[in-house]
C-alpha cells in the first residue's frame, strides 16, 4: 500500500505545468469528442440517409454490412500513419513543434466531413481526422509523461484518458441535442463544433514547453534547463533544476550500449520492456473497446429497446466518473491494483452481456444488457484503457521512448483494425449475428490480460524515469516493484543515522 503521504504531490504542480496540461489536454478532449462524434451520427436517420442505402425488405434506410465495417475501420490504416509522421516530427522537431503541427490536420479532416455529400467524401473526410487521433494517441501520453513530475506522473497521464472521456461526454450530450433536428443539420453541428478545439490550441500554444528529457537527448542542456524551470515554476530552485538535469544526463547517458536504434530493443532489459508494452497494447483492444466505442451507438438501435443518443449521454457519464476515481488514487494505490480490480469487474461485465444474450432473448434480458453496456467503460478505463496506457509511457528506456511509443500504436492498429474489421459480420443478422454474445470473447481475452497481468505486470507508481532505469536492469520481478528500495535511497538513509547518531561530534570538530 502507498504511503498516503504521496497526496502531498500536488505541492510538485506549478501554474505553467497547469496551463500547459490543459492546452494539451484540450486536443485530447477534441480527440474524444471527434471519435464519439463519428460514432454517434451514423446511427443518425438523416446520416444514414445522406450515405447509406434504402433496405426494401426492412423499409429503411441504413448501411449495409460492408460499409459499415469500411466506414470505422478504414480510418485505423490513417491512425497508424499519423503515429509514424508523429514519430517523425516528435523525434525531429520536438514534442512541441509535433502538437502544434497536427492542428492543421483535423481542420482539414473536419472540413471534408462538414461538406460532403455521398459515401466517399465522407469516408475520406473521417480517415483524415483518423490521421490526426493517431497523431495525438501516439504523441500525448508520452509528452505528458516527460514533462511530469515524478509525483505526479501517473495521475497526469491519467489526465490524458480523462480528457478523452470527458470529450465523448459532453458530445454525447451534444448529439442527443441535435438528433431531434430535421435533415443534415442533426450531423452537420456536432461536427462543426469540432473546430473549436484545434483553433484553441493554435491561439494559446505558447502554453506547451518543449520535453526536458528530449532537449537532453538532443544535447540542448540549457535549453532543457531552462525548460524544467519553467515547467516547475517556483516550485523548483536553481540547485534542485540543475541536480535533476545532472541525474537526467547521467542516466541517458550511464547505458552507452543503448543508442536509440530500432536493435537495441532486443539487448539486456529493453526485449523484457518491449514485451510489456506489447501486451498493454494487445489487452487494450481485444477487450472490447471496439464493439462499445465503435459500434455501441448501432448496437444499442438494434435492440430498440432504448433511445441511442440517451444511452450514449447515460453511458459516456457513466464513465467520465472512472477516470476521475482512477486520477484521483493511481498515484496512492498503484498502478497494478488498478487494472486488476478495473479489469476482473470489467471481464464480468462481458460475461453478463454474453449471457443475457444467449437463447430466447427477451424484453428483459434486452434491459439487462443495455445496463450493463452502460458500465462497460467505466470498468474499462480503471484497467485496460488508463492504466495501460499509463504502463506503456513509463515502461520504455528514455532513449527508445520515441519508438517505444510507436510499437505500442501500431500493435493497437493491428488489433484494433482486425476487430473493427470484423465486428459487423459477427453483430449482424444474415452472418454470424452474434449480437451481444460476442461478450463472450471479449471477456475470455481480457481473462487472459489478467492472468498475464498478475505475474508479469510492474506497478511502477511513485518511480521517477530515472530511478526506472535502475530496476529494469537490477531485473526486479513485477510483483516485487512496489516494495524495491534503490540503493540511493538506502545510502541517503546510512547518512541520516549517521547525522542522527553523532550529532555531538559534529558540532565539536566543527568548534
Amino acid at each position: 500500500m502507498a504511503n498516503w503521504k504521496d497526496l502531498r504531490s500536488l505541492q510538485h504542480a506549478s501554474w505553467n505545468l497547469v496551463l500547459a496540461i490543459i492546452v494539451i489536454s484540450v486536443i485530447v478532449f477534441s480527440y474524444g469528442f471527434d471519435t464519439s462524434v463519428f460514432s454517434t451520427i451514423q446511427a443518425m436517420d438523416a446520416y444514414e440517409k445522406r450515405f447509406g442505402s434504402y433496405n426494401p425488405t426492412t423499409e429503411e434506410w441504413g448501411f449495409s454490412t460492408e460499409h459499415l465495417s469500411f466506414l470505422n475501420s478504414l480510418g485505423l490504416p490513417a491512425k497508424c500513419m499519423g503515429a509514424l509522421c508523429g514519430l517523425l516530427v516528435a523525434e525531429r522537431y520536438g514534442r512541441r513543434t509535433s502538437y502544434i503541427s497536427m492542428q492543421f490536420i483535423i481542420i482539414v479532416g473536419i472540413a471534408i466531413s462538414y461538406t460532403a455529400k455521398n459515401y466517399g467524401a465522407a469516408l475520406a473526410g473521417r480517415i483524415i481526422v483518423q490521421l490526426f487521433v493517431g497523431w495525438d494517441n501516439f504523441l500525448a501520453p508520452m509528452f505528458l509523461a516527460e514533462i511530469s513530475p515524478t509525483a505526479l506522473r501517473g495521475a497526469i497521464v491519467v489526465v490524458y484518458v480523462f480528457a478523452h472521456i470527458f470529450g465523448s461526454l459532453i458530445c454525447s450530450f451534444v448529439t442527443l441535442a441535435t438528433s431531434k433536428f430535421e435533415g443534415d443539420s442533426s450531423w452537420q453541428l456536432p461536427l462543426a463544433s469540432m473546430f473549436a478545439f484545434p483553433l484553441f490550441v493554435l491561439v494559446f500554444c505558447w502554453f506547451i514547453p518543449e520535453s526536458p528529457r528530449w532537449l537532453v537527448r538532443k544535447g540542448r542542456h540549457e535549453d532543457a534547463a531552462k525548460q524544467l524551470r519553467w515547467i516547475r515554476g517556483s516550485k523548483l530552485s536553481e540547485q534542485e533544476a540543475e541536480h535533476e538535469m545532472s541525474t537526467l544526463k547521467q542516466t541517458i547517458e550511464q547505458d552507452r550500449e543503448t543508442k536509440g536504434r530500432w536493435s537495441d530493443f532486443l539487448k539486456g532489459n529493453n526485449r523484457r520492456r518491449l514485451v510489456i508494452s506489447i501486451a498493454v497494447a494487445i489487452f487494450n483492444q481485444i477487450t472490447g473497446q471496439s464493439f462499445m466505442s465503435q459500434y455501441g451507438a448501432i448496437f444499442i438501435k438494434s435492440l430498440k429497446t432504448m433511445n441511442t443518443f440517451t444511452f450514449t449521454a447515460l453511458s459516456a457519464t457513466i464513465t467520465c466518473v472512472g477516470p476521475i476515481i482512477t486520477f484521483s488514487l493511481v498515484d496512492i494505490v498503484g498502478r497494478r491494483i488498478f487494472y486488476l480490480v478495473g479489469g476482473t469487474a470489467c471481464i464480468t461485465v462481458l460475461f453478463i452481456c454474453g449471457g443475457l444474450g444467449t437463447g430466447d432473448v427477451t424484453t428483459s434480458d434486452k434491459t439487462g444488457i443495455v445496463a450493463v453496456c452502460m458500465m462497460f467503460g467505466f470498468f474499462y478505463v480503471m484497467s485496460f484503457g488508463a492504466i495501460g496506457a499509463v504502463t506503456a509511457a513509463e515502461v520504455s528506456h528514455l532513449r527508445l521512448r520515441d519508438k517505444n511509443a510507436l510499437v505500442v500504436y501500431c500493435t493497437q492498429f493491428v488489433f484494433d483494425f482486425i476487430i473493427t474489421l470484423t465486428l459487423p459480420y459477427h453483430l449482424n443478422a444474415g452472418e454470424a449475428n452474434l449480437q451481444s454474445k460476442v461478450g463472450f470473447i471479449y471477456g475470455s481475452c481480457g481473462a487472459v490480460g489478467l492472468v498475464w497481468a498478475f505475474f508479469y505486470l510492474p506497478d511502477m507508481t511513485g518511480r521517477s524515469l530515472e530511478e526506472l532505469e535502475e530496476m529494469w536492469s537490477q531485473m526486479v520481478p513485477a510483483r516485487e516493484f512496489r516494495e524495491w528500495k534503490s540503493s540511493s535511497d538506502e545510502s541517503s538513509v546510512d547518512e541520516t543515522r549517521k547525522v542522527t547518531e553523532y550529532p555531538k561530534a559534529d558540532t565539536v570538530e566543527s568548534c
